[in-house]
């Protein structure tokens, strides 16, 4: 600080006993610090972005952060926060440059008092809520359709890297990421508007899912690569150009990075969370940001390589949905879907079951994809050496659909023999022996009997199915 700085306030308004004071000096004010209950910070006439006053609340916005000043803590007249504000307008017009300030400062209130509506936002949380009522709804093949798998999506259906951000593992998966995109989109989508933001949510899936990619996740579903590029998004206008954010559209900065930096720890230390799609999706949210924000926001023009870039988003994102889609109605896709995972060098054993399960249950499946699902579920059963009783469960449905009963029952029949206490796999067996309707599959068990011991013999160990996001 200056001597100025220090020199007698010109101007007091008195807060409430224990609270503090609010003092005006020559270049700057001294206030009640926002983190430190006894503390005091100075902040200079030229670092203010906003007053913001409001029926019960004073919002303080510069260039650092925000300060609150609740009307309930001046001790003075009831309009003494009016005064405050009157007062801190005036200094600030006696600073060099002040009128150009006051103006911004009036473009920031406009901002504040008329919004840009958050329809991507909106949509990108519907769209999660959505396809997590259709997989509800229509069964595993939802979710089988549009998850993340490097190796298909090299292998024919790049659709996967789009769809695999709908996706997600459960109710609490659903409702954090869905929670977390509300908050962070209004952040980002109110001072970017639409395009801009459609940007920034179309570049955050592609670097999150690039970087799980590189990283070696096996399987990936999930909003939070959105989510993650979203807080770059939201930290890059934070610290690059918070003069032209309203205070409500802030989260106090060192709350923000501290929130940042103990999701980065929890992301590394828990394994069944893709840490590294994370890092991915905030390192191309704020890239993103930094590509398409000019210093008006959205109030600045569009260029046209970010409209176009944007309509990409939408095309691709839309042309992604429509080709999971296609699983629930075409059989010819489950063809395809079976022939490329054959195709590929080493399939996980979990993925090439799951897709056999579904092809051989499918009342629509084809010949060809009937084939296909008995030799990836014989190939499932090797990799796992014949240990696993749900394994063995798909191979022999594979084989009943195909017309061998005997086979089924021999197969089913070493199913049993690991899991002799579940119910299930017996059932199956009378229905493979004609005591039951060939239709009439029983109801799986709750919880999945565990794969028997490893086998003594070399080959193939089983493999995880994947990490959600």
């Amino acid at each position: 600080m200056s001597d100025a700085d220090l020199a007698p306030p010109a101007e007091l308004f008195a807060l409430r006993p224990g609270l503090g004071q609010v003092a005006l000096h020559a270049t700057g004010f001294r206030h009640p610090h926002l983190r430190w209950p006894f503390g005091e910070q100075f902040t200079a006439y030229a670092d203010l972005t906003q007053l913001q006053l409001g029926p019960r609340l004073l919002r303080i916005g510069t260039r650092r952060g925000i300060a609150l000043l609740p009307r309930a803590h001046f001790a003075a007249a009831p309009d003494a926060p009016e005064a405050l504000v009157r007062a801190l307008r005036e200094r600030v017009l006696r600073e060099p440059g002040g009128a150009a300030q006051l103006a911004r400062m009036a473009e920031v209130d406009e901002a504040a008092r008329h919004p840009a509506p958050l329809h991507v936002t909106w949509i990108a949380a519907l769209l999660c809520v959505g396809v997590f009522a259709a997989e509800a709804a229509l069964g595993p093949a939802v979710h089988h359709a549009g998850f993340m798998s490097p190796q298909l999506a090299a292998g024919g259906e790049p659709w996967r890297v789009v769809t695999a951000n709908f996706l997600h593992a459960g109710w609490l998966h659903l409702a954090l990421n869905v929670l977390s995109l509300l908050v962070l989109g209004a952040l980002v989508e109110r001072p970017l508007g639409a395009a801009r933001m459609v940007f920034v949510l179309g570049l955050s899936g592609l670097g999150a899912m690039a970087t799980a990619w590189v990283a070696g996740y096996d399987q990936l579903v999930g909003a939070s690569g959105l989510v993650a590029g979203l807080a770059g998004a939201a930290l890059w206008l934070e610290l690059r150009l918070p003069e032209r954010l309203p205070t409500i559209w802030r989260i106090p900065r060192r709350i923000f990075i501290a929130a940042i930096v103990a999701q980065a720890l929890l992301d590394h230390l828990l394994p069944f969370i893709a840490g590294w799609a994370h890092v991915g999706g905030f390192v191309a949210g704020a890239l993103a940001t930094a590509l398409c924000a000019g210093r008006q926001l959205r109030r600045e023009p569009l260029p046209l390589a970010i409209a176009v870039a944007s309509a990409l988003v939408v095309a691709i994102a839309a042309a992604s949905l429509l080709s999971a889609a296609r699983f629930l109605v075409a059989p010819a896709a489950w063809e395809g879907h079976a022939e490329r995972l054959l195709a590929l060098e080493r399939p996980p054993a979990p993925l090439m079951n799951d897709a056999a399960w579904l092809i051989a249950t499918r009342r629509s499946a084809s010949p060809k994809a009937l084939d296909d699902a008995l030799e990836l579920a014989e190939r499932a059963v090797r990799a796992t050496g014949h240990r696993d009783p749900n394994v063995l469960d798909t191979l022999a449905e594979a084989q009943f659909r195909h017309g061998d009963a005997a086979a089924a029952v021999e197969t089913i029949g070493e199913a049993i023999a690991l899991a002799p206490d579940e119910s299930y796999f017996r059932e199956q067996r009378r229905r493979f022996t004609g005591e039951r309707a060939p239709e009439d599959r029983p109801s799986p068990p709750d919880e999945p009997p565990a794969p028997g011991p490893e086998p003594r013999r070399d080959g193939p160990r089983f493999e995880e199915p994947g990490i959600s996001i």
